[in-house]
């Protein structure tokens, strides 16, 4: 009996021996799934912040009208239009949503209840198989699936976005695209812009210079219709003048002819001969010009100057005329007697001018005399 009792004890000793060793085991193995339960609990809480706890609330699009209506030279009031955002979801864009939180005491009990209790604590069984439920409120399937379902919704958010990228990059192509077909017209247009300023330019400097040469050309015709008005005035006087002369000229023809009358068939006096005149004596130089010549009568009449005149006649012009020879001479005439033309006698005055008919003298002229040859002494 103490052999078998003493046999017993050694078995029991050693199925302790084996206890104990598997209950090590089993304690590891504990440790192992509490820490690996306890960083599941922790990284599920973490990835439920992750989620938006709910979708973003619908707002309305903002009102963007792209003008679609064609770019022309023509200026258009009310150009055609196209809403480029009626269909975006702008909902899209909303950021910092609430995301869900696992955090609390309660979500983290219910978190490592893998079954479903009631109010006092007891397993609520399943009536189909009458086994405890893990399913439904307070179990830890019921946070899963919530956070699967988030999940789910969120990469449909994430797929509708991308979506939505895609057509905004197709819109933006098409805008760049435009863009640079516009840009490509601007710069043509800014270079014809440059062109046309450059003709501005010019034709501005052209119309600066016109106008200045249209202000000179308007004070030289200013100056021009003074210096024509002076003319006229002038012209006017001459006339007067010319017609006093033409009404001399034709008292003093008269007067020759009567002269010439009264001396026809006379021989000219001799050179040196005196007449009943005295003979005074003139200084030296340009005495006159001679206006009217007739070589056929060999008269001529002379235009004396005023100086010559009171020399002759004296200051008041009281003294007759005295019967002087002059000679005439033709600035710039070429020939053996050099300027030299002839000779002549003063015969005659005519009262109040300075107008004198002379005789020319046959044996001393060496050319017809002219208008405008030059009487000296």
């Amino acid at each position: 009996m103490a052999k078998v009792l003493r046999v017993l004890v050694f078995i029991i000793l050693a199925l302790s021996v084996v206890s104990l060793f598997f209950a090590i085991k089993l304690f590891e193995k504990r440790e192992l799934l509490t820490k690996r339960n306890s960083l599941m609990e922790e990284t599920f809480i973490k990835l439920s912040k992750t989620l938006e706890a709910s979708d973003a609330a619908e707002v309305a699009a903002p009102v963007v009208q792209k003008d679609i209506s064609e770019v022309t030279d023509r200026e258009l009031a009310n150009p055609e239009r196209d809403s480029v955002l009626a269909s975006y979801p702008i909902r899209l864009e909303q950021q910092n949503l609430p995301t869900l939180d696992f955090g609390s005491t309660d979500k983290r009990m219910q978190l490592r209840s893998y079954f479903v209790v009631d109010a006092e604590g007891k397993y609520v069984l399943d009536p189909v198989d009458n086994k405890p439920d893990t399913k439904g409120p307070g179990s830890m399937q019921e946070l899963m699936d919530q956070l699967f379902e988030r999940a789910k919704t969120q990469q449909a958010v994430l797929n509708t976005t991308r979506g939505e990228l895609s057509k905004m990059r197709e819109q933006f192509s098409s805008s760049i695209d435009e863009i640079n077909k516009l840009k490509i017209d601007g710069r043509t247009t800014k270079v014809e812009l440059k062109g046309e300023k450059e003709k501005v330019v010019t034709l501005t400097e052209e119309k600066t210079e016109l106008e200045g040469r249209v202000t000179r050309l308007t004070a030289e015709k200013r100056e021009l219709a003074a210096e024509l008005a002076d003319s006229k005035n002038e012209v006017e006087k001459l006339n007067e003048d010319l017609v006093t002369i033409q009404e001399d000229l034709a008292k003093v023809r008269q007067a020759f002819e009567e002269m010439k009358e009264r001396y026809v068939g006379k021989r000219t006096p001799a050179a040196g001969q005196q007449d009943a005149v005295a003979v005074t004596a003139l200084s030296a130089g340009d005495k006159g010009q001679i206006i009217e010549a007739n070589d056929e009568l060999k008269f001529v009449i002379i235009n004396f100057s005023d100086e010559t005149m009171s020399e002759m006649l004296g200051e008041e012009r009281q003294n007759q005329l005295p019967q002087l020879e002059m000679n005439i001479r033709r600035p710039g005439r070429q020939s053996a007697a050099g300027e030299f033309v002839t000779r002549i006698k003063l015969r005659q005055a005519v009262r109040g001018k300075n107008l004198v008919v002379a005789d020319i003298l046959n044996d001393w002229q060496q050319a017809p005399v002219e208008k405008g040859d030059v009487v000296f002494f």
